[in-house]
């Protein structure tokens, strides 16, 4: 048995002990052993494994390797599938619903609704959503400096400009007037700190590309496309979320990498895919 407590409604490492037909068993230290369930059909004994582990709704610990959408102590952008006597459900990936109680939201949801929340315990130690996320998130820049690159979720709109999670623990804002275009609630993206006002709340600047960032871009973009044969299946027409997912930056910044890249006939660049310029044998570039 391994001796590390496993972290419940956490993506947890675990090593898998017994496979049957139908049946796939791992180390749960005090748990016992787990079902791991959504195992790939050729796990092994003895194979480390990514899991998600949880209580069922028989409120037995079980770990799943389908990905969950968030865990506890973050922040996330989630579908409202039903309502009930006691709050909201959300779909957070697993077979068991996630609670976002009435008293904590900050306006009336309906079925088929998106909202962004916060994922905490209860006092009976139950995964629960809140949309109240100024209860549980900083207002202040804690250790943030200037210029200093963050992880952003877009969670609100107001008169002065949008309100985003930062790195899941603090709350910043973003000033209409420094953008060139409206952000969508519920986006990831990247954004850098533009300023500490004198009450410690933080503003931020998702328009920013340095030199040295840009170049950091434009590197990754190259070594991507060299691991993958030369071609990769994003363009500057892909959605701002799978260029995200993928480069962890806006789809601006995506866009004005790619144009430098295409400028030093680098790359080609089509509505689904880009791909590297290849050379003819003169050592001439092939477009």
């Amino acid at each position: 048995m391994q001796n590390h407590m496993l972290r419940l409604y956490h993506t947890n490492t675990l090593i898998i002990t017994e496979t049957a037909e139908y049946s796939v068993y791992a180390d749960g230290g005090i748990y016992g052993y787990l079902p791991v369930r959504e195992a790939p059909e050729d796990i092994k004994v003895g194979d480390s494994v990514e899991a998600f582990v949880y209580l069922d709704a028989a409120d037995e610990v079980v770990a799943t390797m389908a990905e969950s959408y968030t865990e506890i102590g973050e922040c996330a952008y989630l579908e409202v599938i039903d309502n009930g006597e006691r709050g909201t459900f959300l779909d957070w990936g697993l077979p068991k619903d996630l609670l976002l109680p009435y008293s904590e939201q900050t306006r009336p949801v309906q079925t088929g609704d998106f909202v962004v929340v916060y994922v905490y315990q209860d006092e009976r130690q139950r995964p629960v959503a809140s949309m109240r996320l100024h209860r549980y998130l900083d207002e202040d820049y804690d250790d943030l400096k200037i210029n200093e690159a963050v992880d952003l979720l877009i969670a609100g709109k107001s008169d002065l400009g949008y309100k985003a999670v930062i790195n899941n623990e603090q709350l910043g804002l973003i000033y209409h007037e420094e953008l060139t275009q409206p952000l969508i609630i519920g986006t990831r993206m990247k954004g850098w700190v533009s300023k500490i006002r004198e009450d410690g709340k933080i503003n931020i600047n998702v328009n920013k590309l340095d030199n040295e960032t840009r170049d950091d871009l434009e590197n990754e973009i190259m070594a991507k496309l060299k691991e993958n044969a030369g071609c990769l299946n994003l363009s500057d027409k892909s959605p701002p979320d799978l260029i995200y997912a993928r480069f962890k930056v806006s789809k601006k910044n995506f866009k004005r990498a790619l144009g430098n890249l295409y400028k030093k006939r680098l790359i080609n660049i089509s509505p689904e895919f880009i791909e590297l310029v290849t050379k003819d044998a003169s050592g001439n570039r092939d477009n």
